[in-house]
């Protein structure tokens, strides 16, 4: 019990603000898929946030399609991809879901011909938490890219040698 009260106490010490996007190029049907996992926490302060709404409670489901519209307008806000000749790429949102205390968001990217460098957006969170960071692993051609993304340094640009 008091092992459990110290972890409880030392995470309001020492909170910890992340979220992960994994993006994959799919060679053989021209597209990006991006999906990005946020804490539902954190995200439903920065849904209050963005809407004014200061009462959201994102899992209640009466919520859902003021959650769905604005959750939408909120991530393509924050999230771009430019191509190699630094014209941004048009995100198609999929969706999301919630599992467990995390929401996961779904964007495609058709008509991916050629992907040589790819600039990364992702400022999910940095208006809440100075501290946000944004993990994103990029997968194309059998390698896999990473960066950490944070306020001040929001954009990443990965390529290949293709």
């Amino acid at each position: 019990m008091i092992t459990l009260a110290l972890i409880i106490f030392q995470s309001f010490l020492h909170p910890f603000h992340v979220s992960v996007s994994d993006i994959k190029y799919k060679e053989d049907k021209k597209v990006l898929q991006i999906s990005s996992r946020i804490f539902l926490d954190d995200l439903e302060l920065a849904l209050r946030e963005y809407t004014g709404n200061q009462t959201l409670d994102i899992k209640d489901e009466a919520n859902w399609d003021f959650v769905r519209e604005n959750l939408k307008k909120y991530v393509l806000e924050r999230v771009k991809l430019w191509d190699e000749k630094d014209r941004e790429y048009e995100l198609n949102y999929i969706g999301a879901e919630i599992e467990d205390d995390v929401m996961w968001c779904y964007i495609e990217i058709e008509k991916v011909k050629k992907l040589e460098k790819v600039k990364v957006r992702n400022a999910i969170l940095h208006e809440v938490w100075a501290d946000q960071e944004n993990l994103v692993h990029f997968r194309a051609f059998d390698d896999v890219q990473s960066a950490r993304l944070y306020k001040g340094n929001a954009e990443e640009v990965f390529e290949w040698g293709n």
